[in-house]
């Protein structure tokens, strides 16, 4: 085991400004686990996203009763909060405030949790709990672990951005690898298998935290010498458990409460018997003067002049004698120490994990009437850690160390923990405050509402759960049955949330300009493009919106989110411009935006020259910059950069919080990574983006949509300046992109390929497209194209290559006098409903899917399409079998299976039609001639 620490996140002077967990995450986790106080999701989500990208199940579990409500009833148990506990600016009820009441600057809070207004968390599991006892769960732990590694750092601060980055917080960080684990690894995960005994917490967090406990104890246990000793009080007090001396030359301890008595710290110095003691009260520290002076009477004398006394003073073990001093940090971010030190003979020993010097901390176990559930780290140091802080000295009626009330715990109240998606059922958790509970919930996000039957219960936590339609929402509003309002509450995809990737895109936590900048991670991304067509979902039997939503739940799980958003348009990339915001980033719309922009480079046209064929002729204007300002992130709610990605190795993302006052940050933009390509490694990627269009020809929709969107952006960046060059690849995987038909992505299809057409049309009139005309009459689409649809996939192309006038209007425009539909068009449409589904399939042919005979629907179909002779019928029943034929008004072939094969038919002399057999009127004559083929296609001969 490799242990660093115990030691500081941040210092006063040189503060955290990376988005990072207090160190950094196991390569290779297949479960991260957080245990917290107070949390900020939002914050937490950018940190972990790197390790989720990798394919680990993220867990957040953290205490529901920090969260002041939105409303009068505080019932809310899981929204995002700042260090505080207090709701998010911005929402209705309080804004957060720091532990003196000022309010919090700087730091990403609660509203941010609802940053991309519209689908639920999917990304990590956030589990609120509620002490049993009815005190506070107060552990500070993240676990990153594998069978064969685990990551461990316990400390003293939150998960929010001010807890783990914004002050200075004390971490022990161990690294356990090789064949065994020690005694502390396997104390904690037994530990994580106690916890539920005093906690109320959901089904899903008690499997959560097995999982880790068995990773953690899939190595055998042989002990360490000298390996720190894990405290936790689910059994014994912490204070009953600490080695104290028979003596000690000094006690130093820093705490942000005391209990109004001061019988905790009386309790430490009592056992301890220092001859000096220290303690250091932070600024707004909590604690009732007069109570705390009266526990410390006869023993406040000033320390002698030059500081902290020396670790081996001359002075007596005397407790009644021990000289004691108040002290607070000179510097602001030394906020959540919680920590015990004391020295004798020379020899250290360090109490850590953020304790309070109050009685349910430390005298109580976690099942005592309102005791806390605590953990902390006993080991021996050979430098003091609370001796690095510099401090003055004070007293409690000091006004600038704003001693604030002893905290006290908020009424009972019931508490809902979540709304949980899982497929087709909605559920929600409450924990009552007694013994009765509401009958029912109702749950509401916009116009929708969804009843909630009582279910079950275990103790005071309740379940109602019903099947219903997922809802399409972050957040949720809660009532009781009674209309007593209830507050509101995360929605979470739990079966999203606890899915590992198998093959994650490499686009989970870079953009597409740090991913084309680095080899290995391009062709980790054209492999997760072609791991969108392995295997497909039955496309028979079942309506396209459950179809495509079975789809997307299979396609996620494979290549994880990100890839799919790029793919259905959910994602903007921006090829020129100034943004230098990275992954993830948000709109107001609520649309992620992976900013691919150049660092302050103008558009290559001068003013007033011509565009050289811009849809429209309108000519180019200089300053591709355009309403963005150096720097800024178009993406984020208010035009904040981008964060450095924090915990990716090499730092290469640059990934931002997508929250208001994000800090500024960034990277290059596609343009300037492609500008910046050595000549060989340009047509190496040229080379890679040719093979990945040619092995899209025969790809599912899904695959087909990210993969000629990868080769629109890299052309529209430059990849090829030509037109001669790039115009024929673009219209090449527009082909590819058109044959294919599936109603369940028929949007994003009419979409894209409006923007591909503008774009070979563009091409077009710089550099004359031989076949131009073929393609344009071969873009006939299912449906209109959605205009939303169109300006996210059209969004960020402008530029040098396509025009600074590649705008979605103009586009639409463009493609509205292109995209003329043909008489053929027209008889597709034509054909009735109750055939079944009818869509174009590859090659100009026709794809049917039904539930009736498909022999006799081909015979059909072929009928009313007899004006468009050997049009080639596909027809695909319940079984998943598919009929093909073909009609010319007088000779009939038709394909059946035969055995893994195809059986052929042919008639060659059907004067009278064939309307008559189609309607079932009679039963067509013998075939003239038959045979056994390997693939379905036409054959006269």
């Amino acid at each position: 085991m490799l242990t660093a620490g115990p030691v500081w996140t941040a210092s006063a002077d040189s503060p955290q400004t990376q988005t990072q967990t207090p160190a950094p995450l196991l390569g290779g986790a297949e479960e991260v686990l957080i245990l917290t106080h107070h949390c900020d999701l939002a914050f937490v989500e950018e940190c972990v996203r790197p390790a989720r990208a990798a394919g680990a199940r993220i867990t957040v579990l953290y205490d529901a009763t920090t969260a002041n409500p939105p409303t009068d009833n505080p019932a809310i148990g899981n929204l995002a909060i700042g260090a505080t506990g207090n709701p998010a600016t911005g929402m209705a009820g309080n804004p957060a405030k720091d532990a003196t009441g000022n309010p919090v600057t700087g730091s990403i809070v609660g509203n941010s949790v609802m940053r991309d207004g519209g689908s639920p968390v999917d990304d990590l599991l956030p589990i609120p709990v509620v002490c049993r006892s009815g005190g506070a769960f107060r552990a500070r732990v993240v676990i990153s672990a594998s069978p064969s590694a685990a990551a461990i750092s316990i400390g003293s601060g939150d998960a929010t951005a001010d807890g783990w980055q914004g002050g200075a917080t004390a971490w022990t960080h161990l690294n356990v690898g090789g064949a065994t684990v020690p005694t502390l690894v396997t104390d904690l995960a037994e530990w994580l298998v106690r916890l539920p005994e005093q906690l109320w917490i959901e089904p899903m967090g008690v499997e959560r935290l097995a999982a880790v406990a068995r990773l953690l104890t899939a190595r055998p246990h042989v002990a360490e010498p000298d390996e720190p000793l894990l405290l936790t009080n689910d059994l014994v007090p912490i204070v009953e458990q600490l080695p104290f001396p028979s003596g000690a030359d000094r006690l130093s301890v820093s705490a942000a409460a005391f209990d109004p008595a001061g019988r905790a710290l009386a309790e430490i110095m009592t056992n301890v018997r220092p001859a000096r003691v220290r303690v250091l009260l932070p600024a707004g520290v909590r604690c009732d003067p007069d109570g705390l002076t009266r526990a410390l009477a006869g023993r406040v004398t000033e320390l002698p002049p030059g500081g902290p006394a020396p670790s081996n003073p001359a002075a007596p073990a005397n407790p009644a004698a021990a000289q004691v001093s108040l002290q607070t940090p000179t510097s602001q971010p030394y906020l959540q120490i919680g920590a015990l030190e004391w020295w004798a003979d020379g020899a250290g020993v360090l109490v850590s994990g953020g304790l309070d010097c109050t009685p349910e901390a430390l005298l109580c176990t976690s099942a005592d009437p309102g005791g806390n559930c605590e953990l902390a780290l006993l080991q021996e140091v050979t430098a003091s850690l609370l001796d690095v802080p510099e401090a003055r000295e004070t007293a409690l009626d000091d006004p600038d160390l704003r001693v604030c009330p002893a905290e006290t715990l908020p009424p009972p109240v019931p508490r809902v923990l979540g709304v949980r998606l899982h497929g087709d059922r909605v559920e929600a958790s409450l924990v009552a405050p007694g013994t009765t509970a509401p009958d029912g919930l109702v749950v509401s996000a916009g116009e929708a509402a969804i009843k909630l039957p009582w279910t079950g219960a275990e103790g005071r936590l309740h379940v109602y759960s019903t099947e219903a339609p997922a809802l399409e929402t972050r957040t949720a509003q809660v009532r009781a049955a009674d209309g007593a309002e209830l507050g509101t509450v995360l929605v979470t995809d739990v079966v999203g949330a606890v899915t590992r990737f198998s093959h994650p895109s490499p686009l989970e936590s870079l953009s597409v300009a740090a991913v084309l900048a680095d080899p290995g991670r391009l062709d980790a991304l054209f492999a997760a493009i072609a791991q969108l067509a392995s295997g497909r979902t039955a496309r028979h039997g079942e309506p396209p919106a459950q179809r495509r939503a079975r789809e997307e739940a299979r396609l996620r799980s494979i290549v994880g989110p990100a890839l799919l958003d790029l793919a259905f348009g959910r994602t903007v990339i921006r090829t020129t411009g100034t943004d230098k915001s990275g992954q993830n980033t948000i709109n107001p719309e609520g649309t992620n935006a992976l900013a691919t922009g150049t660092s302050g480079a103008a558009g290559t046209a001068a003013a007033g020259q011509s565009g050289g064929g811009n849809i429209g002729g309108v000519a180019a204007q200089s300053g591709g910059n355009t309403g963005n300002a150096a720097g800024q992130s178009s993406g984020n709610v208010d035009g904040a950069a981008g964060q450095s990605g924090g915990g990716n190795t090499g730092g290469t993302a640059a990934q931002s919080s997508g929250n208001a006052g994000g800090a500024a940050g960034g990277e290059a933009g596609l343009a300037a990574v492609i500008g910046a390509l050595e000549p060989a490694r340009r047509d190496q990627v040229r080379q890679q983006v040719l093979r990945l269009g040619g092995a899209a020809v025969g790809w599912p929709l899904p695959a087909r949509l990210a993969a000629f969107r990868v080769v629109l952006v890299l052309a529209a960046g430059g990849l090829w300046p030509a037109p001669q060059d790039w115009t024929p690849l673009v219209a090449a995987g527009l082909d590819s992109l058109i044959a294919a038909g599936d109603e369940a992505f028929a949007a994003e299809q009419a979409a894209l390929a409006t923007v591909g057409i503008a774009a070979v049309h563009h091409g077009h009139l710089l550099a004359p497209l031989a076949g131009f005309e073929d393609l344009r009459a071969a873009v006939r689409l299912d449906q209109e194209a959605p205009q939303d649809l169109v300006e996210r996939y059209a969004d960020g192309l402008a530029g040098a290559v396509l025009g600074e006038r590649f705008r979605a209007e103009d586009i639409t425009a463009d493609a509205g006098e292109l995209l003329v539909r043909s008489a053929f068009d027209d008889a597709v449409d034509a054909i009735p409903g109750s055939v079944g589904v009818v869509q174009r399939g590859d090659g100009g042919g026709v794809l049917v899917e039904t539930t009736k005979d498909p022999r006799r629907t081909t015979l059909l179909v072929l009928d009313l399409l007899r004006d468009f002779p050997d049009t080639h019928v596909t027809v695909r029943g319940t079984a998943g079998t598919e009929t093909h034929g073909w009609w010319n008004g007088r000779r009939l072939v038709l394909l059946t299976p035969f055995g893994g094969r195809w059986r052929g038919s042919l008639w060659p002399g059907l004067m009278t039609g064939i309307a008559t057999y189609a309607k079932g009127a009679s039963p067509l004559p013998p075939a003239g001639r038959t045979w056994i083929t390997e693939v379905p296609q036409l054959e006269e001969s």
